[in-house]
């Protein structure tokens, strides 16, 4: 019996240090991880003894031990096929092969349902920017990328109960029509296809969808190009999706992807990388067309076919929205894609543009002392002025405003309802205002909020704007 003993634990202390002894010659492949490796510590750092020494190379030996992913694979593996669970946060496993992003979880159940009012701020937010956009002359139209069980809830796990509610994205499409938004509803152009246009084993659609795409925003947009959704593309079964190789990085499952590129005749400007938060092309069209397209990762795969149809395009992922690249940059055409799960950025980060001028002739306005926070700062050739307005003045549908009066004569803008003062989720009585500093001719401003709550108009001194 004691010999027995003698060889279990043996045999458990070798299993144990196969991973370490195997770093001596162990060929770590690349990771397909979704996050950060750690760095091999170094013990002084800086003329410094690093007191986390351990702790940090306890981290990288966690993440660098040998035949990790081969371990990850086979546990993933396990997990999905005899369970039917993920072994990691970030994916749902369903059936079919189908994998989901789990940060879409709370809008496919309901969870995160935004207020009314913040429903409307979100599209408040798209309807000034379509606003800015259309002052100039030029054209401006929004979309939204649907979710990938939002659209294919039928391969999502059973226990997980899909809402019988309006999504945040209906609620906020409905308010855009009310708003006369210039919006392109990918919900309903997707659910009209016969068969998927999404990757099982990727968050995104493939390259038919982004050809369908690419017509519906330029058929709204009215620029005259190429229906690519009408061509026979080469077909591909080398596509590895995102949430595969994270879930099974020794063990992926390629798909069919769909080929366009005989078509393309655009040029990279720089960087071909479509994932870079800046990406400019020029193309062959010839007719002096120049876009600006805001956009996430759905919109790596569109990008080809939007270029495609410019003789010039910028493609930003960076957050808040330079929208006054519009002016700027002398763009003619702005698309902004953005996904469903992240409609709230739009009440996180205003985009940066002048906020506009209204009209504000009530001389009923009841002056109060409400609870109100403001910060003012200078953002590039901008005073950046943010808030939080009081919410026993603010009605669901009602506008925030600002006015200035000083010596030089008095103009009132209204603030985009974006709240970036908070951290996690935003208020719903945010604002954020960009005022070009040329608007203030020399001298001193005094600056009030004014907002409305049950056809009462109320003001609230702030401070004064010392422009010099």
């Amino acid at each position: 019996m004691k010999t027995y003993r003698v060889i279990f634990c043996s045999l458990f202390f070798l299993i144990l240090a196969v991973p370490l002894v195997g770093m001596l010659w162990y060929k770590e492949p690349e990771s397909t991880e979704n996050k950060t490796l750690a760095q091999m510590p170094q013990l002084v750092e800086e003329k410094t003894i690093n007191y986390k020494y351990l702790s940090d190379l306890e981290a990288y030996f966690s993440d660098h031990f040998a035949y990790r992913q081969e371990l990850v694979t086979a546990d993933a593996v396990l997990m999905s096929r005899v369970f039917h669970q993920s072994s990691e946060n970030l994916a749902i496993v369903g059936t079919d092969g189908w994998l989901y992003l789990r940060t879409t979880l709370d809008d496919y159940q309901g969870t995160n349902r935004m207020s009314d009012r913040g429903i409307r701020n979100v599209a408040t937010v798209i309807s000034l920017m379509q606003e800015y956009v259309e002052g100039m002359g030029k054209t401006f139209v929004f979309t939204s990328a649907p979710n990938k069980n939002t659209l294919y809830p039928e391969y999502m796990p059973y226990y997980y109960t899909q809402t019988d509610k309006p999504t945040n994205l209906q609620r906020v499409s409905m308010v855009m029509q009310e708003l006369g938004c210039d919006y392109v509803d990918l919900h309903a152009l997707f659910e009209a296809q016969t068969g998927a246009l999404y990757h099982k084993g990727d968050s995104h659609w493939d390259n038919r969808g982004a050809a369908l795409v690419q017509d519906a925003l330029l058929e709204q947009a009215g620029v005259k190009h190429t229906d690519l959704t009408q061509v026979e593309p080469q077909v591909r079964d080398d596509f590895e999706g995102d949430i595969d190789k994270i879930l099974y990085p020794l063990a992926r499952h390629p798909e069919k992807e769909y080929d366009y590129s005989p078509y393309f005749t655009y040029s990279y400007d720089g960087t071909d990388d479509v994932t870079a938060n800046v990406v400019t092309t020029t193309g062959t069209k010839g007719d002096g067309s120049h876009l600006l397209c805001f956009r996430d990762s759905f919109g790596n795969s569109l990008l080809p076919f939007l270029a495609q149809e410019f003789d010039s395009a910028k493609f930003c992922k960076a957050i808040p929205y330079r929208l006054d690249a519009m002016y700027t940059e002398n763009r003619d055409v702005c698309i902004v894609e953005l996904v469903e799960r992240n409609l709230v950025n739009l009440v996180k980060f205003a985009p940066v543009m002048p906020a506009p001028l209204r009209a504000f002739s009530e001389k009923t306005i009841a002056y109060t002392s409400g609870a109100v926070t403001v910060e003012i700062s200078e953002f590039d050739e901008y005073y950046k002025i943010q808030g939080l307005a009081d919410a026993r003045y603010v009605d669901t549908n009602s506008p925030i405003y600002l006015r200035f009066s000083g010596d030089s004569g008095c103009f009132v803008v209204e603030a985009a309802p974006a709240d970036e003062l908070t951290t996690g989720t935003p208020s719903d009585y945010g604002f954020t205002a960009y005022i070009g500093q040329q608007a203030f001719p020399a001298g001193n401003y005094q600056m009030e909020l004014i907002t409305e709550q049950d056809g009462s108009y109320y003001s609230m001194l702030l401070e004064t704007i010392c422009n010099d």
